[in-house]
């Protein structure tokens, strides 16, 4: 699941996740968010540095409650980690779809 403020880049980014082989939701409001991490209908959650600190803050806290293994992937418009949230990775805006879906691959074979 994609979670960005900015729909526009929401929906480039998933286009590219889909021909890489990936299955993707892009809720559209915060409530959605919330009901799909309550029902832990997810592999993988990604938190796009365009949200709010309060929202990431709020469905990461969500995502942790209901699907604490769950890995979390954020991208970042900084160089580190994110110790509010946790991520299991963190990958640069800056870096490409190429560096989201390496994230992706190495998330989804831990394990």
């Amino acid at each position: 699941m994609l979670f960005g403020r900015l729909r526009e880049l929401a929906l480039y980014r998933a286009e590219v996740l889909r021909m890489s082989g990936f299955t993707v939701a892009i809720p559209e409001t915060k409530e959605e968010a919330a009901d799909i991490l309550k029902r832990c209908a997810l592999d993988v959650a990604v938190f796009s540095y365009t949200l709010p600190s309060s929202v990431v803050e709020e469905l990461s806290d969500l995502l942790r409650d209901y699907c604490p293994d769950i890995p979390l992937i954020s991208i970042s418009d900084q160089r580190w980690r994110d110790r509010r949230i946790e991520p299991s990775e963190v990958v640069s805006g800056d870096d490409g779809p190429a560096a989201l879906i390496a994230a992706l691959h190495r998330v989804t074979q831990k394990g």
